[in-house]
């Protein structure tokens, strides 16, 4: 058998579309720290590593930000994402008590009228109170080496 002959078959499925601006652990390992060099190259990095600015070959080290500092601001993203979870799994779980009670026709109306409440009202104080919370903590300004 030639090389020509052992074609590898495509995959079936397409590769998987990244959906979102988050890069992959930013839920738990914490948000990535942006950092503006002085040319005004921006860059967003993971806290603990090392980037070399492509124009002005600047190094930056996002590990001279203090871990406490770094520490309270993921707790504060964490905290205010489990709300929305919260909220879903409280739905969901009204919902599943509905089905079983055999009113399943209810499920029709808690549902639009929970997403109606959270878009309409909730969602927007709830970013408001969360960027007001990230406000209060401080901005770190690193030396580039």
């Amino acid at each position: 058998m030639g090389r020509a002959q052992r074609r590898r078959k495509p995959h079936p499925w397409p590769r998987r579309e990244k959906i979102g601006h988050e890069a992959p652990g930013t839920v738990l390992h914490g948000p990535p720290i942006a950092i503006t060099c002085a040319c005004g190259h921006r860059h967003s990095m993971p806290y603990g590593t090392v980037w070399t600015c492509p124009d002005c070959a600047r190094v930056w080290d996002t590990s001279d930000v203090p871990r406490e500092d770094y520490e309270a601001i993921r707790r504060i993203t964490l905290r205010f994402r489990a709300l929305p979870v919260a909220l879903g799994l409280l739905v969901a779980t009204i919902a599943l008590f509905f089905i079983l009670t055999g009113n399943g026709a209810a499920v029709f109306v808690l549902l639009p009228l929970t997403l109606m409440v959270w878009f309409t009202y909730l969602r927007e104080a709830h970013r408001r109170r969360y960027r007001a919370a990230l406000a209060q903590r401080q901005r770190w300004r690193l030396d580039s080496r």
